[in-house]
């Protein structure tokens, strides 16, 4: 074929004919151009296949050529034509296939149009497209991170996101975080993909001339091209980077204002991946992560003021509640580990009383609480508190605080063995100027406190101790209340107890144990001293001398200079002190406390004080009571009647009891006399009042009846001329008067009772009544002016007269009836007592609490046919029936010597039940019987002793069990009968006869 028309030859598009085959026959100069081919290279020797790139070449096979051969043409086919120089040109092509002259296909024609520019444009915005793609990444990512910034509450979240989203965004490989640290002098690592294997590079000081910390000493980005930049200061970190494929990095400075808070670092391949766009990038995600922190901060900040302020709140409701030191010291320790993250806390209070002065020495210091430190330490606290007491008088201030404890080991010794790793902050508790105790707390490494945490602490030790000052307050209050109510009871306890001796002995019992390990008082007489009391007793110890301490000298000074003295025992450290008593302006004597080792006692000046003006006055006035009682005795004794007269028709037993133990006199009194030589007096009176006055006028009374029945006026004679008497004076008035005048030849009793309470008669066989007749009013009362009244009475053998004041009944809160009926039910219930006991036990059951003087006299008249006594199973009460019994035996008149046989024979029987039969228990009874028969013989007397106790045979080996064989010598006959108990019965003929 020849050369395509000469109009195609510069046609502004490729133009070439081939034959079926694909071979180039033709082609115009414009594809000749593009291809860079000479014409004679390209007609008769190559394929259209040929200039087609590989992957034309397999489209042709597959697609292109079946195309064209079924359908005659192909349009706008884009494929790759190979250049003379094996570079690419696109193109758009169009064949169509030209029919010979037979019909067949002999040619195809070509158009070929440059696709080159079409393809820059697609390129061009493909790369727009892809680069707006990768910018709406960038977005996204940065959005994100931004997101996460407005979450974030806490830096470690704000690091987080920025080494993790933020990276991202960067496009970086590897990032790292550092923040300025509180002291705002280095950078510490916080974050990153690597962890830094040089502590340098953990943490940098500002002034270092590494990358991150001239980023944020200039506040600019820094940028490193290569490792080698900081292989000189970092080769590890060099290495590193090599060995993670990475060439570059970007640093940003996290800077808010003026204000940088740390600096953020991109590691990238190379540094052409730190394009102008990624700076920008990296400076905008700078400067929202410094904001983002700072707010972060402020919330943190917020959060532990707030967190800080509820613990405070809680410690204060906590501490509200501790009363005690110890347990304060507790809540404390447990509120300051819940708030703060301390590995130690140590709480030291004072052993004693606080320390007013800083500058005054500990006396002792105790660990109240203990966490975090080694046992050993702890236990060489208990051997040498040296450190503790430095603790407790730690300088006055608001707190030391210590970033580095091992800079201060002079200060600290003893408290921390391993001082180079820790932070110590040392917080006196304080109120004042008194010290009451000292807070250590410790934290593991070197950290400085911040102002925040360090005000915290300043306000938690300030609650601490004035919670401390309020246990303090309490404990004084409840001591001054404990102190004040044991002196309050102590004065009572002492005033309710008469004599010098017995309130020493009752002071010494109430402080041993209540307040002091030992007590003793001695008494300052002219010879010394001498001891009154002692508690632990010291039975040996007579005087001062005797006690067995080693120092007296003190005691002396005590005494001599009047000031409170203390000694303290060499070898077991316990004190005693010695306080002075004084009464009267003088020292009257010493009271000496032993206390335990390390005891305040000797420190509570005032308590002892009291306890000494307390003690003092109530021993004086115990002295004085002595006095008293003894010149009351002597005076009463005096007043009182002597012995009651003798006779063998009857007997006479008296008894007195005063009102109180305080003042012995009364105005009770009672007296006996003889008027004539067969009649006998007998009075009971009562006069008002108590005391010396009382006393006074109960001797002018039984003066003046004495003198009064020397006439042998009567009983109603007797009284007129006693009221014209005390009309005289004044004090006898309204006083009681039972006066009686017995006929011992015939038992006739004429008495009066000028206002007395009644007397009562007790008669065998005919039970106990009172005698209510002969009754006036009291003397001198002139309430009508009515004369004075007696009665009489017949006596049988053998009736026991009562006369009694109205002490011994009458009681505030009871009834006179009542009480009368009573005394009448006692006195019968010891019809058979002996006389000696009776008047003691009827007293005993009648005057419990009294409220009165009370006195009694009794007369037993003559002998009745029997004689029968009761006794309790008390070998004391032996010889009061033998003294009775005599006098029965000598009323009946049984001669001397048979007298004795009998009493002799009754008191081994008697004896015998009372040790044997009841062991001398005292609780059983034995009745003692007797009677004289007259038979032809003449006459005998039979006299019975029964118990309820339990036979016991003789026992020879011991000298005991005589009694029997000595009561077989001196009577007739001796019978035995064991049934329920033991019944002894023993006869006796009378030898001589006696005068009856």
């Amino acid at each position: 074929m020849s050369d395509p028309d000469e109009r195609l030859s510069n046609a502004p598009c490729g133009y070439l004919s081939t034959r079926m085959d694909g071979t180039i026959v033709g082609v115009n100069e414009t594809l000749l151009e593009w291809l860079g081919y000479e014409r004679d290279e390209l007609v008769g020797y190559t394929t259209f296949q040929s200039l087609l790139a590989i992957g034309g070449r397999i489209y042709y096979e597959t697609h292109y050529g079946p195309l064209l051969a079924m359908q005659g043409a192909v349009r706008e086919i884009a494929v790759d034509l190979v250049r003379s120089d094996g570079s690419r040109m696109p193109a758009l092509v169009n064949s169509d296939v030209q029919l010979g002259p037979d019909g067949t296909p002999a040619f195809i024609h070509t158009a070929v149009f440059s696709a080159l520019f079409r393809r820059e444009y697609e390129q061009e915005l493909l790369a727009a497209r892809r680069a707006a793609e990768e910018s709406e990444r960038r977005l996204t990512l940065l959005q994100t991170v931004i997101s996460e910034f407005a979450v974030a509450l806490t830096h470690s979240d704000v690091v987080a996101a920025l080494a993790g989203t933020g990276r991202r965004a960067a496009h970086a490989m590897e990032s790292s975080v550092w923040l300025v640290t509180e002291d705002g002098m280095s950078l510490e690592w916080m974050n990153g993909g690597t962890q830094p294997g040089e502590p340098r590079v953990f943490r940098t000081t500002l002034d270092d001339p590494l990358p991150h910390a001239r980023a944020a000493r200039t506040r600019t980005l820094v940028v490193v091209e290569s490792p080698d930049e900081v292989r000189k200061d970092l080769p590890r970190a060099a290495d590193t980077l090599v060995k993670l494929g990475l060439g570059a990095l970007a640093l940003v400075p996290l800077t808010v204002g003026d204000r940088v808070l740390g600096v953020a670092a991109f590691a990238y391949r190379t540094v052409d991946d730190i394009d102008p766009e990624t700076r920008q990038l990296i400076w905008t995600l700078g400067r929202q992560a410094a904001q983002t922190i700072q707010r972060a901060r402020q919330f943190e900040v917020e959060k532990q003021l707030r967190q800080r302020a509820e613990t405070l709140q809680l410690i204060t409701a906590a501490l509200a509640v501790p009363l005690d030191a110890q347990q304060i010291a507790v809540a404390t320790a447990h509120r300051v580990a819940a708030a703060l993250d301390f590995d130690r806390l140590l709480v030291v209070l004072p052993g004693g009383a606080p320390v007013a002065d800083r500058l005054a020495p500990a006396r002792s210091a105790v660990p109240a609480v203990t966490k975090g430190f080694p046992q050993s330490i702890v236990d060489g606290w208990g051997r040498d508190p040296a450190p503790l007491r430095q603790i407790l008088t730690w300088p006055a201030g608001e707190g030391t605080f210590f970033a580095r404890a091992a800079d201060h080991a002079d200060r600290l010794a003893g408290l921390f063995t391993d001082i180079e790793d820790w932070s110590v902050a040392v917080l006196p508790l304080r109120v004042g100027a008194t010290g009451l105790g000292s807070m250590v707390l410790g934290r593991a490494g070197v950290r400085p406190f911040p102002p925040g945490e360090r005000s915290f602490l300043r306000t938690f030790a300030t609650q601490c101790a004035q919670a401390l000052e309020r246990a303090r307050l309490h404990a004084e209050t409840v001591e001054l209340q404990h102190e004040a109510t044991f002196l309050v009871g102590l004065s009572r306890r002492l005033d309710e107890t008469a004599g010098l001796v017995s309130r020493a002995e009752a002071l010494v019992a109430e402080l041993v144990p209540t307040v002091t390990l030992r007590a003793r008082i001695e008494l300052v007489v002219d010879a010394g001293r001498t001891l009154l009391a002692s508690a632990p007793a010291d039975e040996d110890a007579e005087s001062a001398d005797a006690v067995p301490h080693t120092d007296q000298e003190f005691v002396d000074t005590a005494v001599r200079t009047g000031t409170t003295t203390t000694s303290t025992h060499a070898g077991t450290g316990e004190r005693d002190v010695a306080v002075p008593l004084r009464a009267r302006g003088r020292v009257i004597g010493v009271l000496v406390l032993g206390c335990a080792r390390g005891s305040e006692l000797h420190r509570r000046t005032r308590f002892l004080s009291e306890l000494a003006a307390s003690a003092g006055l109530a021993l004086e006035n115990g002295r004085l009571y002595d006095q008293e009682h003894e010149n009351a005795h002597i005076l009463q004794s005096g007043l009182l009647a002597g012995d009651p007269p003798h006779d063998p028709r009857m007997a006479i037993g008296t008894w007195y009891r005063p009102a109180s133990d305080t003042v012995e006199v009364g105005g009770d009194w009672h007296d006996s006399f003889l008027v004539g030589p067969n009649r006998v007096a007998i009075v009971v009176g009562d006069v008002v009042g108590r005391g010396i006055r009382a006393a006074a006028t109960m001797g002018h009374l039984r003066s003046a009846v004495r003198a009064l029945a020397a006439t042998d006026p009567g009983p109603a004679g007797l009284l007129e001329r006693l009221d014209r008497f005390v009309d005289r004076f004044e004090d006898g008035r309204m006083s009681t008067v039972a006066y009686g005048l017995l006929d011992l030849t015939s038992g006739h009793l004429r008495y009066a009772c000028a206002g007395h309470v009644p007397p009562l008669l007790i008669e065998p066989g005919r039970g106990e009544r009172f005698l209510w007749s002969g009754r006036s009013t009291p003397i001198a009362a002139y309430t009508g002016m009515k004369p004075r009244v007696e009665a009489d009475v017949q006596l049988r053998p053998g009736a026991r007269l009562l006369f009694y004041t109205d002490g011994l009944v009458e009681r505030r809160t009871g009834n006179l009836h009542t009480d009368l009926a009573r005394l009448a039910g006692e006195a019968a219930a010891r019809r058979y007592a002996p006389l000696a006991w009776l008047l003691p036990d009827l007293g005993a059951a009648l005057a419990e609490e009294p409220d009165d003087d009370a006195c009694m006299l009794c007369l037993a008249y003559g002998v009745g046919p029997v004689f029968a006594c009761t006794v309790p199973a008390d070998i004391v009460r032996i010889k009061s029936v033998r003294d009775d019994l005599r006098t029965w035996l000598a009323g009946f008149g049984v001669p001397a010597l048979d007298q004795e046989a009998l009493v002799l024979a009754c008191s081994e029987a008697l004896a015998n039940a009372i040790e044997h039969a009841y062991a001398s228990d005292g609780d059983g009874v034995v009745r003692v019987d007797a009677a004289v028969t007259d038979e032809p013989a003449g006459r005998s007397v039979e006299l019975t002793v029964h118990d309820r106790g339990r036979w016991r045979e003789p026992d020879p080996r011991t000298d005991r069990g005589r009694g029997l064989p000595l009561i077989r010598t001196v009577v007739d006959d001796v019978t035995i009968v064991r049934d329920g108990g033991t019944t002894i019965t023993m006869r006796r003929a009378l030898r001589e006869r006696g005068v009856e």
